[in-house]
């Protein structure tokens, strides 16, 4: 597969790798809890809901059907694209057995909003780290611009579009949706647009060129 490896710092990787292991953990954290995840990933758990597959496959598959179709519409994928989705995919299996073997499901609510919650942080913080080191975008993401270029239709509306589509289907399919998703729907935007203009400099800062400099 012809993919883009853009030059970048060893930190920019760094947030890569760390922000695909936040975001998988983050994710198993939150469907666990019960109370609801992003309308994609209630899409995803709306499909295992029904095919008996893990999560993590479902996301891995259609993940990989979302770079295909994007790339069809003129878009390449990105290095990073291809690492976010299959670490998220392998690391939301691994977190949901290790929930699964503590019991997590079962909890009592007030410690499941308690674990809903750090899933949340973690989530959020992966995601800001994703973002932050430009080597990529999200399968999802890249589909939206993909939709957004062929189309001559904003970022924006290509992105309620396919959320909405994607929300109504997993309500329909069982998936894991509630209160949190709505929660996210707010909380992720906030924290992209506040904390990514501060995160981003030293994330791209490079120790090493400085020095040569």
């Amino acid at each position: 597969m012809d993919v883009e490896i853009p030059y970048r710092s060893a930190r920019a990787w760094l947030s890569l790798v760390i922000g695909t292991v936040l975001v998988g953990i983050g994710l198993g954290f939150m469907i666990d809890a019960g109370f609801g995840v992003a309308p994609l990933d209630a899409f995803f758990t709306g499909i295992s809901y029904r095919t008996g597959l893990s999560v993590g496959v479902i996301l891995f598959l259609l993940s990989g059907l979302m770079v295909l179709l994007s790339w069809a519409l003129g878009l390449k994928p990105a290095v990073g694209t291809l690492v976010t989705f299959v670490g998220i995919a392998i690391l939301v299996d691994v977190t949901r057995l290790v929930g699964d073997a503590i019991g997590a499901p079962e909890w009592p609510i007030a410690v499941r909003v308690v674990w809903w919650v750090l899933g949340l942080v973690l989530f959020c913080s992966g995601v800001l780290g994703i973002f932050a080191c430009d080597l990529g975008a999200s399968p999802y993401d890249q589909l939206v611009r993909a939709i957004s270029f062929r189309t001559g239709r904003s970022l924006g509306f290509a992105r309620i579009v396919l959320d909405a589509i994607t929300l109504l289907t997993a309500i329909v399919l069982g998936g894991s949706w509630g209160i949190g998703t709505v929660i996210i729907l707010l909380v992720i935007p906030i924290a992209l647009n506040r904390l990514l203009p501060l995160v981003k400099p030293h994330v791209h800062r490079d120790p090493a060129h400085d020095r040569r400099a």
